[in-house]
């Protein structure tokens, strides 16, 4: 069972700990924690016996909320995590009367897309050449779920 708390200043440098796991990424400490710190920032983290193993980072600016991470610890994919993680951020948005959420996601993430799909979330929009990776970009779906249909 999956312990879903708010990221906070106390759990911030595991949440960036198992961002780096993820991505074996040099992305600048700085750079992320930024990210936290803003005043729109919103996140929850998941949590199996006291270990964490997910999170989702987002922007929430008057009633929408822009995803921007959603990570998953390698070993705990493909066991519904995520899928607990985005209706957990749903439920609180109707809690919080927030009334959309958008994110982008590469067009060849067949399992992001999934997921997304199946927590109600619609695509509304292709950005063309939207991620960069190396010398080659990749489009990406943008998707809203709205509260409100």
């Amino acid at each position: 069972m999956i312990c879903i708390k708010k990221i906070t200043q106390q759990n911030r440098n595991c949440v960036f700990k198992l961002y780096q796991q993820i991505y074996s990424t040099n992305r600048n400490s700085a750079a992320f924690f930024e990210i936290m710190n803003k005043p729109s920032h919103i996140g929850f983290s998941g949590y199996v016996n006291n270990k964490l193993i997910c999170f989702i980072s987002a922007y929430h600016v008057l009633d929408e909320i822009d995803i921007i991470e959603l990570c998953v610890a390698q070993k705990m994919r493909r066991q519904s995590i995520g899928f607990e993680l985005v209706t957990y951020l749903q439920r609180h948005c109707i809690q919080n009367e927030i009334e959309k959420i958008f994110l982008d996601v590469a067009k060849n993430n067949i399992a992001a897309i999934g997921l997304y799909e199946k927590a109600g979330f619609n695509k509304v929009r292709v950005r063309k050449n939207y991620y960069k990776l190396g010398s080659f970009s990749i489009d990406a779906y943008g998707y809203c779920w709205n509260m409100k249909i």
